[in-house]
């Protein structure tokens, strides 16, 4: 009870008891404990997504979860055997949902963006470094592909000087910071700037950034209590009287850490920005493979398919931009076996692939008698390259050709029948 109704002061070496307000109560309670300010009256009518999105990986309920991820860890690692030469193989799977924009979006909804901002860009940049690749590889002339980068919003967020969140721990840091006060350090700052959005009026709470799939407005009110992310001397002392033996372990850290150490312990945002740094270097020394989940409708249920909901999932996962660097070069590619065996149809007296000498050349002169000379399709050196109209005048062509056979076939064994 004391602890949550009042805050000892440490002031050249006498300690002053300070009470608390109803707020501050309540800001301590929850730095503890980390659950939902939820008015007890709602409680009924929230959705069980509304209780996870308001709830704060902190205090009890961060601890115990690092515990259990700890608990798994120890449970499935098996150290590489001393006997084997062979460097230890892995693979490592990092399950993204993507950005997150719902009604009020608060500080973790900034972190969560801020890590899809990092991960679009390498997804992108690797699209479009293996499309150069191809054609590398290929030795075939193509025209340099531009691609939209995100770097600018980066930049303002995390990376140039004065960006968004050295702003909120600087403002973390200061006893009398407020979220009115970062909010204006940040207009002051970045009003300027094409990915920012300031407030519509000086009353407002909430600023915007124009992230890679959209814009996204976040509530700044909380801002400051949740990057700060510590637990006062009185909390620690508390845990550390505890009789409960599994509080004292999971705080174990915390109390044998010195008041002064925790008063210049990390912020949240800085260590969440150190480990996302920590992931983008493990990511950019890895072959990575690309999933991409789509949910077809809200409502799980099978052959039902809400246009608006998928179209929103793929601008988000960015997968319209990896469409847009495609087409912007050669979509279409066949081997040079596959395209004989698909379209060998339009010539007469072409061989199956597994018969031909010179496939390379059999492929060019398909595509020389039903694309013309001049037209923007290239062959490398075991693949042939298209557009997607040239894909399209193909495949009628081919259905043409393939439907005359049919109708001589049947043609012949009706003749032959009726003979």
């Amino acid at each position: 009870m004391v602890c949550l109704t009042t805050r000892t002061l440490i002031t050249r070496g006498e300690s002053v008891a300070t009470p608390l307000s109803v707020d501050q109560g309540l800001d301590v309670r929850d730095a503890f404990v980390k659950v939902p300010i939820l008015d007890p009256k709602k409680l009924k009518t929230l959705t069980s997504n509304d209780r996870n999105q308001s709830q704060k990986r902190h205090g009890i309920y961060g601890r115990m979860f690092i515990l259990i991820v700890d608990k798994i860890n120890a449970a499935i690692y098996r150290p590489p055997s001393c006997e084997s030469s062979v460097m230890r193989r892995s693979i490592g799977l990092l399950d993204i949902f993507g950005f997150e924009n719902f009604i009020i979006n608060s500080f973790e909804q900034l972190c969560i963006n801020f890590a899809n901002e990092n991960l679009q860009q390498f997804f992108v940049r690797h699209v479009f470094k293996l499309e150069q690749e191809e054609y590398n590889l290929e030795d075939i002339s193509w025209l340099h592909i531009e691609f939209t980068d995100n770097q600018d919003a980066l930049d303002m967020i995390a990376n140039k000087p004065m960006n968004i969140i050295s702003l909120i721990d600087e403002e973390s840091k200061f006893p009398k910071g407020t979220d009115a006060t970062m909010l204006y350090k940040l207009n002051s700052q970045h009003k300027l700037n094409y990915n920012y959005i300031p407030p519509k009026n000086i009353y407002a709470t909430q600023f915007g950034i124009q992230h890679f799939a959209g814009v996204v407005h976040y509530e700044t009110r909380g801002f400051l209590e949740k990057n700060r992310d510590s637990l006062h001397t009185d909390i620690i002392q508390l845990v550390h009287s505890s009789k409960n033996k599994f509080i004292k372990q999971i705080f174990q850290a915390d109390v044998a850490m010195g008041a002064e150490t925790r008063k210049r312990s990390p912020t949240l945002s800085s260590q969440f920005k150190r480990s996302l740094e920590m992931l983008m270097r493990t990511l950019s020394v890895c072959q990575p493979f690309f999933i991409r989940c789509i949910k077809p409708n809200e409502l799980k249920k099978p052959l039902l398919f809400d246009r608006e909901l998928c179209i929103r999932q793929l601008r988000y996962s960015g997968m319209m931009e990896t469409i847009r660097i495609r087409r912007a070069g050669y979509p279409i590619r066949y081997t040079f076996g596959e395209f004989v065996d698909r379209y060998r149809v339009l010539m007469p007296g072409v061989k199956p692939a597994h018969k031909q000498e010179d496939l390379r050349g059999t492929c060019q002169k398909i595509v020389l008698a039903r694309l013309g000379k001049h037209d923007d399709w290239q062959i490398g050196k075991t693949k042939i390259f298209l557009k997607d109209h040239h894909d399209m005048q193909l495949e009628i062509e081919r259905d043409t050709g393939i439907t005359d056979k049919v109708i001589l076939i049947q043609k012949a064994v009706r003749g032959l029948i009726d003979r």
